[in-house]
């Protein structure tokens, strides 16, 4: 089922550019994490939808990744994009309840993909001990995607990435 969402604007903002978004510390490629002005979707690049509270998500999100983005002519970017939403819907899962969203959009060359669950806990990156089976996700995100970050919601938050050079 697709259905739209819209964030209020003050959901949108970027962390201070000083600061990197999953630790907080300062850091010297900052400027990579910010979001620009971006302007709206074109008619037809953003859809939403509702995914189940279960492993079933995790295909079904890979399968609507791979369909809109072959309607969009976006090829080369399926596979990353299932990569990292993958991640993201896992961690959805194991860390938060209810229902994920996963969204995509288009915008100016850049696909924006957003997963929204109902915990208010943001993100933390970490390094993870040699043994452990979880926790290298989010280093996924960071070294593949061209930005990433996370934002509270009324509801909860959205964990969204970025790729940039889409052009459909």
């Amino acid at each position: 089922m697709a259905a739209s969402t819209t964030l209020p604007a003050a959901f949108h903002s970027a962390r201070h550019p000083d600061t990197d978004r999953a630790s907080g510390a300062s850091t010297p490629d900052a400027h990579r994490y910010r979001v620009t002005g971006a302007t709206r979707p074109a008619a037809g690049h953003r859809v939403t939808w509702v995914l189940p509270d279960d492993p079933s998500a995790v295909p079904e999100g890979r399968h609507r990744i791979r369909m809109t983005l072959t309607e969009w002519r976006l090829d080369d970017q399926v596979d990353l994009a299932e990569l990292l939403a993958d991640e993201l819907i896992t961690n959805a899962l194991l860390h938060a309840w209810g229902k994920p969203l996963l969204t995509l959009s288009l915008i100016d060359g850049t696909l924006r993909c957003e997963v929204n669950d109902l915990s208010p806990e943001l993100p933390r990156m970490r390094l993870p001990d040699a043994g452990e089976e979880h926790g290298r996700g989010l280093q996924l995100l960071d070294q593949l995607s061209a930005r990433w970050g996370s934002v509270l919601t009324y509801t909860g938050k959205v964990v969204w990435f970025e790729i940039t050079g889409a052009r459909p």
